[in-house]
């Protein structure tokens, strides 16, 4: 009946009724709308689209200040296209001076700044405390043109309860001097360190990370990594090309881990739940012994190895007293160069005698380099090795030899 009765009205008529029906419906401001309602709607939106929102309805035109991700690059800010530091600096204060959400998700700067613009990345970085932010990143690369002027991060703003909303931390390209009564980060699990230069360790700075899950230290710079208090908390633990002279770690409930450093002094506690990990040692002569008794030992416990070392043919000597260290190991994979006298074979046999300490071996990949050639009996006797020596499981033996007159390693 009602349908019929618009359908007898003229077109003029029929359209006066449904815009009347449609102001007659109740309406919802987005702006009435409770905080964490309206948080919940821009946080699946990117800043920049909750921004273009602002500008259909002068209702709406101060919603994109609750948004809970605050990322600031060249991509997020001018499509691509770098308009210069000022225009970046600029910006990024404009946003930051009308944004006043009070439950920031996560805060990141990806931009090329340096110490010149220290003020301005100070107010940023106290902005995300202010704002509570749980995730904080700030990658200052490309690196300025002078190495003196990599910008200091602020720790003091950090510090005691003011970092106590901080989950994750990830730096590229500062400079950290951690304080010796440092005091903060009481809730972080995960931190990253990329290209950052740590004047003082970070002794003074990690246990006060009482629940750090997650450390990841690659290429930075800082003489020494010496926890000699446990990490109870840490799961995961990559040290990458860091140039350190000593090192010292102890995390009982570590399972993942990842090393790649000179063979220099280490400390290692027993990682009694490790299961998986990464080790090359970067060094000109034969490391294996160093591998095993300074690396390896740490981990009866493990069930996968990856290993990435350097073998002279003259060394005799493998050091162990133990025919089990290994007893969960299942899968072994070593990448070696081989190098010295090419009428020695000592030194690769020495690979066969792991198999004596890995009962429980399934999988054994090896990739062999060499600078010179050897004789094929050299393989011949390795391979033979393991079936002369009790080994009755169901081995995969997967050997890649690569023959080089320069090593390629």
């Amino acid at each position: 009946m009602g349908k019929r009765w618009v359908m007898e009205m003229s077109p003029q008529e029929a359209r006066r009724f449904k815009l009347r029906r449609h102001n007659s419906r109740p309406k919802t401001r987005l702006d009435n709308l409770p905080e964490d309602v309206i948080q919940k709607i821009l946080s699946r939106l990117p800043l920049k689209e909750v921004v273009q929102i602002s500008t259909l309805s002068s209702g709406w035109r101060h919603v994109w200040r609750y948004h809970p991700d605050l990322i600031f690059s060249v991509e997020k800010l001018f499509d691509g296209k770098d308009k210069g530091d000022q225009e970046f600096v600029t910006s990024v204060n404009d946003i930051l001076k009308d944004h006043y959400c009070t439950a920031v998700n996560k805060f990141k700067v990806n931009y090329g700044l340096s110490e010149e613009h220290g003020d301005d990345l100070d107010g940023w970085l106290s902005f995300a405390v202010l704002s509570k932010a749980k995730n904080v990143v700030l990658d200052l690369r490309p690196p300025p043109k002078c190495p003196d002027d990599v910008y200091n991060f602020p720790l003091h703003l950090f510090d005691d309860r003011n970092s106590s909303c901080v989950l994750s931390l990830r730096l590229v390209l500062v400079c950290l001097r951690p304080a010796l009564n440092f005091c903060g980060f009481a809730n972080l699990r995960s931190l990253k360190l990329h290209r950052v230069y740590v004047s003082k360790g970070l002794h003074c700075m990690l246990p006060h990370c009482a629940v750090l899950e997650w450390l990841s230290l690659t290429d930075c710079f800082m003489p020494s990594f010496t926890m000699s208090e446990p990490l109870d908390h840490l799961q995961y633990a990559c040290i990458q090309n860091c140039s350190l002279q000593s090192m010292e770690l102890h995390a009982p409930n570590l399972t993942v881990f990842n090393y790649s450093e000179q063979d220099v002094p280490i400390v290692l506690g027993k990682f009694h739940k490790l299961t998986k990990a990464k080790i090359e040692v970067l060094s000109d002569s034969d490391n294996l012994d160093y591998t095993f008794s300074h690396l390896v030992r740490a981990m009866s416990n493990v069930e996968e190895i990856s290993l990435r070392i350097h073998i002279e043919n003259e060394a005799r000597q493998f050091m162990t007293d133990s025919r089990c260290d290994f007893i969960n190991l299942r899968h072994l994979s070593i990448e070696v160069l081989v190098d010295g006298d090419p009428g020695c074979s000592s030194g690769i046999l020495r690979l066969a005698s792991l198999l004596e300490l890995t009962p429980s071996l399934e999988v054994f990949n090896l990739h062999v380099s060499y600078s010179l050639k050897f004789a094929c009996t050299c393989f011949l006797l390795f391979l033979l090795s393991p079936l002369s020596s009790g080994h009755t499981i169901c081995m995969k033996l997967l050997i890649y030899v690569m023959w080089f007159t320069t090593a390629t390693f």
